[in-house]
């Protein structure tokens, strides 16, 4: 038999072994804005999950499990009155009709309806964090997922989370995702600093998975992110 491999310890903030934290650069963002992450039990313990870094740096960010063995699923966070609920999911509708219908692209106009017909309600942006099989899976079988109107985010940057490779280039971590909806519902500032956290965790990601020579983000990933948000004050 071979000797076990020695696994060090994991910061158990941004996930990375303890002399890579990066937690000092963690932001925490209290906004308007509100994310609940439906997450399969699946990914609950995968040190390469991204969701659960979303509650970190948001104060209004929630996470729930769903397919925890011998547990009945809560669906009371899905159906708060006082919330209007968006669901960030390419769903298509009528699959196997004679004429799927995608679901639509979420713009800034599209938010701004939402807000003009609700003012009084909290926006709260509703991510499924698995994989496609299971995200899909969830999205039609949970009833209050199932009746809730579906948005694709619009397109952006490749992904930095190279430690898992998606199935298509389009889809990309959870985190990721948190930032596009940020970006999109609060403006660029909070959107760069969930960028730039995300950027350190990432780049010290790839140089544990042996796929980076140095656990500094690359300075292409710099300008890329210059380019979207615009420079970070100081």
């Amino acid at each position: 038999m071979g000797q076990r491999r020695f696994e060090a310890r994991r910061c158990d903030g941004c996930g990375l072994h303890d002399e890579l934290c990066v937690c000092a650069h963690r932001p925490q963002l209290s906004l308007a804005t509100a994310l609940l992450v439906v997450q399969n039990n699946k990914e609950r313990h995968k040190p390469t999950n991204t969701a659960r870094m979303l509650p970190q740096v948001l104060t209004n960010c929630e996470l729930v499990q769903f397919g925890v063995r011998g547990c009945e699923f809560d669906p009371s966070a899905l159906t708060r009155p006082e919330r209007d609920y968006v669901l960030i999911f390419p769903r298509v509708l009528d699959p196997e009709g004679g004429a799927p219908e995608p679901a639509p692209i979420l713009d800034r106009s599209q938010l701004a309806a939402r807000r003009a017909a609700r003012p009084d309600a909290i926006q709260t942006f509703v991510l499924l964090d698995g994989t496609w099989a299971q995200c899909s899976r969830m999205s039609r079988r949970l009833p209050e997922l199932a009746t809730m109107q579906a948005f694709a985010l619009p397109e952006g940057p490749p992904s930095h989370w190279g430690v898992r490779v998606p199935s298509e280039p389009s889809r990309i971590s959870s985190f990721e995702a948190g930032v596009r909806v940020i970006e999109l519902a609060e403006g660029p500032g909070p959107a760069l600093a969930l960028q730039t956290y995300f950027d350190h965790v990432a780049a010290g990601m790839l140089f544990m998975k042996a796929k980076q020579r140095s656990p500094a983000v690359p300075e292409h990933w710099v300008a890329e992110r210059e380019h979207r948000f615009g420079r970070s004050p100081g």
